[in-house]
């Protein structure tokens, strides 16, 4: 009887032991994983949207409100002679860009893309230029927010906003 209860005693100690080397490995991760962050992006950048091409607009607003029950929103910018789109809310700040092609298209392209909100393009700028990345343009908003397109490393669009 003494040995059964030494040995369950053992294996509760070696579960205890492989636990606490288990949580102390992923503390040192955790650690190892902020020492590599950029202190000037730590939070930097939140979600903003996603942008999506449609074939037809009028019935993909209606598939996603009926779906996700989302809410049209404002589209800010001017009539565009080779597209029509419609913005939804999503929640938490987000949103869904929907976009149809009107007319000939051949010589218009707009991507799909996902957008995110930096305190900072010129923090942006900085990081773009240690990886030798060609820097982009900067539009404006209609609000006065500044704007930039680039590319990742995989040829994904990404359209960055920064607060005002």
């Amino acid at each position: 009887m003494k040995d059964l209860k030494a040995i369950k005693n053992s294996k509760i100690f070696m579960l205890l032991i492989f636990i606490l080397i288990f949580l102390s490995t992923c503390q040192k991760t955790d650690k190892q994983i902020n020492l590599n962050r950029v202190p000037e992006l730590a939070s930097f950048a939140s979600y903003n949207h996603t942008a999506l091409v449609v074939k037809d607009l009028d019935s993909s607003v209606a598939f996603y409100q009926y779906i996700f029950n989302f809410d049209t929103i404002n589209y800010p910018f001017p009539y565009r002679e080779h597209i029509r789109a419609k913005w939804l809310s999503i929640g938490h700040n987000a949103e869904l860009h929907l976009g149809e092609f009107i007319g000939d298209t051949t010589q218009y392209y707009y991507p799909g893309h996902i957008g995110f909100t930096v305190k900072s393009i010129d923090s942006i700028f900085s990081r773009l230029l240690k990886l030798n990345y060609t820097l982009p343009q900067i539009e404006n908003m209609p609000n006065g927010e500044r704007t930039i397109h680039i590319t990742d490393i995989d040829s994904n669009n990404i359209h960055i906003i920064e607060s005002k």
